[in-house]
């Protein structure tokens, strides 16, 4: 029987799963497009580490086909938002620039 757990989402979006199979568990870190494989979770922190700096040296067209990606949301099969999307929307409502504005007239009036 196959089963995987999410362990930990990045700040930049980055995860890290762990697969449970019948020979035992495997560790996956996986940011924007890419996943490595690895067999304990240290070396799965230290991969993840390294694909997602990777990541930030894009630049140009690339890195603006990524931020699309980023708009669409994914909902798992019981209906809920999935963990990477309500980490980013988290990380995102924390951040008090983009939750508050000034209004350009004053209503009382």
């Amino acid at each position: 029987m196959n089963r995987s757990t999410l362990l930990f989402i990045s700040s930049k979006g980055g995860s890290i799963t762990c697969l449970r199979g019948d020979s035992g568990r495997v560790f996956r870190s996986c940011s924007s497009t890419q996943c490595v494989y690895s067999r304990d979770l240290h070396s799965a922190k230290v991969h993840l580490d390294s694909l997602e700096s990777r990541n930030n040296l894009l630049v140009g067209e690339a890195n603006k086909s990524l931020a699309q990606r980023k708009t669409t949301l994914k909902w798992n099969s019981d209906g809920e938002l999935s963990a990477l999307d309500m980490a980013r929307i988290l990380d995102r409502l924390a951040n008090p620039q983009l939750t508050t504005c000034d209004l350009a007239c004053d209503l009382n009036d």
